[in-house]
C-alpha cells in the first residue's frame, strides 16, 4: 500500500472543489498500513478542520484504493516530521508573484495557522473551459458575458452570476481563469479564485496572524482578475462584508476584472451592507436558467464524448426527458450508466438506461408544489406542519424547515418573503437557511449527506 495515498489524493483532487483540495488536502501526510489510514496535519487548526469536515470525503476515496472503508485518524504533524510539506504559496487558487517573508511564515507557524498565501497562476487546476461549456438559450447570455471578460475593451470589467445549484456558474467562472491564464500578454497575470468562505477563512487567519496588511496587499494590489463563488455565504459577516467592499473598489479603481457568483439575486440578499449590495449591482448581471429538453440533450452528448462512449439517440431522449433538475444530475447520471455498462461488459441500451434511470427520475418539476413539499417534508422528518411552523429551534425541526425552503426555493416560483410567512419566518431566515443545506450538500459534510439523501428521497417520491 505504498502507493495508496498517492492514488487517494489523485481522486480527491478530482472530486473535491479545487480549493477545498488545495487549502486542507494538499498539506496533509499520510501512513497507510493494515486497513488503517493516519493523516498528519501541519497544525491544530488543520486538523481539526479535516476531520470535522473532510473525513467522509478522505475515507470514501481510500475506499476505491483500498478496497474497503479504512479506519482514519487525524493527527498534528510530529516534529520530527516539519520538514514535510506545510499549507505554502501553492497550497491556495490564489494568484500572485509575491514572496513570503521569513518573519511572517515563522508568525504563523508558532500560532498553529496555515499560511493560505499566494500562489503562481500556474498551479492552479482549471478543470473546466468555454470548450466544453454546452450553450443553450438557458445560459447563452452568461455565456458570452462569461467570454467577455476575458477581452479587453469591454463596457464592464464586472460579472455577476446567478443561477441555482448545479446549473454551471463554477464552470463558468474556471472557464474565465483558464482562458485568461491562456491568452494574457503577460507572462504571469495574477488570478484570485476561491469561494466567499475561503475568502472569510484567510481573512480571520490573517487576523489572528497579525497579518491584515498582507492579506490587504494580496488581494487589493496583487490581483488583476479576482473570481470569488458563492457570495451569499457572507451575509451576516460585517467585518468580512466591509473587506470585500474596500477590496472592490480597490480593484475597480486598478481596472481589474472581477466575476462573483451567487445562487441569489443581490436584490434578494439579506444582512449586506447597502454599499456593498449597490457594488454587486454594478457591473453586468445574468442568469443561468434551468436547460431546456434540447440542451439537456446535447449535454448528455457532450458528456458521453468525453467517457469515449457512443450514446444512442433514444437513450440521450430517455435521459433528457426524465432528468430535469440540473446540469450535476445529468452528469451523475450517465457517468453511473457508462460504469454499468463497463462493469457488466455491455453495450448501452434503453433497458440499461431505465434501470440506472429509476435512482435518479423525479416528478415533474412543474407538478411540485410548495403543499407537496411541506406534506412529503413533514412525513420524511415525522412532524406536523405545526411543528415545522413552530419557533421551535431543535435541530431536527431546524434542518426539516431548512429543507422545505431549499425545495420550495429550488422546484416554486414563490419569492423569499412568501415562502418566510408560510413558516412564520423572516426573509432574511429563509435564506440563511437555504445557504446553510447548499453549503453543506456542497462541502459534503456528515451532515451535507444526510440532508442531500433527505432530498432526494422527497424528490423521487
Amino acid at each position: 500500500m505504498l502507493n495508496a495515498w498517492p492514488q487517494i489524493l489523485n481522486i480527491l483532487e478530482k472530486t473535491l472543489n479545487p480549493g477545498l483540495y488545495q487549502v486542507w488536502i494538499k498539506p496533509l501526510d499520510a501512513e497507510v498500513k493494515d486497513g488503517f489510514l493516519k493523516l498528519y496535519a501541519p497544525n491544530p487548526f488543520v486538523a481539526s478542520w479535516v476531520r470535522d469536515r473532510l473525513s467522509d470525503s478522505i475515507a470514501e476515496a481510500a475506499t476505491q484504493v483500498m478496497g474497503s472503508r479504512p479506519s482514519i485518524e487525524v493527527a498534528v504533524r510530529p516534529k520530527a516530521m516539519q520538514s514535510a510539506p506545510c499549507p505554502t504559496e501553492d497550497s491556495t487558487p490564489v494568484a500572485s508573484n509575491s514572496t513570503r517573508r521569513t518573519g511572517d511564515r515563522t508568525q504563523a507557524k508558532l500560532l498553529g495557522l496555515p499560511n493560505l498565501a499566494p500562489s503562481s497562476l500556474k498551479s492552479c487546476n482549471w478543470q473546466f473551459s468555454f470548450d466544453d461549456f454546452v450553450v443553450g438559450p438557458c445560459n447563452e447570455l452568461a455565456f458570452v458575458a462569461s467570454q467577455s471578460m476575458c477581452r479587453s475593451g469591454m463596457d464592464f470589467d464586472q460579472l455577476f452570476l446567478n443561477s441555482s445549484p448545479g446549473l454551471g456558474k463554477t464552470h463558468l467562472l474556471q472557464a474565465i481563469g483558464r482562458q485568461i491564464a491562456r491568452s494574457s500578454n503577460r507572462s504571469n497575470v495574477r488570478v484570485g479564485y476561491l469561494t466567499a468562505e475561503q475568502f472569510a477563512t484567510q481573512l480571520i487567519l490573517s487576523l489572528k496572524s497579525r497579518q491584515v496588511d498582507r492579506f490587504k496587499d494580496k488581494f487589493r494590489e496583487k490581483l488583476d482578475v479576482l473570481l470569488l463563488e458563492d457570495i451569499h455565504f457572507l451575509q451576516g459577516k460585517e467585518h468580512t462584508q466591509d473587506e470585500l467592499l474596500e477590496t472592490l473598489k480597490a480593484l475597480q479603481a486598478r481596472g481589474c476584472k472581477v466575476v462573483m457568483s451567487s445562487s441569489f439575486l443581490p436584490r434578494e440578499l439579506k444582512d449586506v451592507d447597502d454599499h456593498l449590495a449597490s457594488r454587486l449591482c454594478s457591473g453586468f448581471l445574468t442568469t443561468i436558467d434551468r436547460p431546456c429538453l434540447e440542451t439537456r440533450r446535447n449535454i448528455l452528448e457532450s458528456k458521453a464524448k468525453l467517457h469515449q462512449v457512443q450514446l444512442p439517440r433514444d437513450v440521450s431522449e430517455m435521459l433528457a426527458e426524465n432528468l430535469k433538475d440540473d446540469v450535476r444530475q445529468l452528469e451523475s447520471c450517465l457517468q453511473s450508466l457508462v460504469l454499468k455498462a463497463r462493469l457488466l461488459g455491455r453495450g448501452i441500451t434503453p433497458d440499461l438506461a431505465e434501470s440506472v434511470l429509476r435512482n435518479y427520475t423525479i416528478a415533474d418539476v412543474s407538478s411540485i408544489g410548495f403543499q407537496k413539499i411541506v406534506s412529503h417534508v413533514c412525513s420524511y422528518f415525522e412532524l406536523s406542519q405545526q411543528q415545522l411552523a413552530s419557533k421551535s429551534r431543535k435541530r431536527d425541526i431546524v434542518q426539516a424547515r431548512n429543507t422545505a425552503f431549499f425545495l420550495t426555493r429550488k422546484y416554486t416560483d414563490m419569492p423569499l418573503k412568501q415562502i418566510g410567512s408560510h413558516f412564520n419566518r423572516r426573509h432574511s431566515t429563509v435564506l440563511k437557511g437555504i445557504t446553510n443545506v447548499e453549503r453543506e450538500i456542497s462541502l459534503q459534510t456528515p451532515l451535507g449527506r444526510q440532508l442531500d439523501t433527505v432530498v432526494q428521497k422527497i424528490k423521487t417520491s
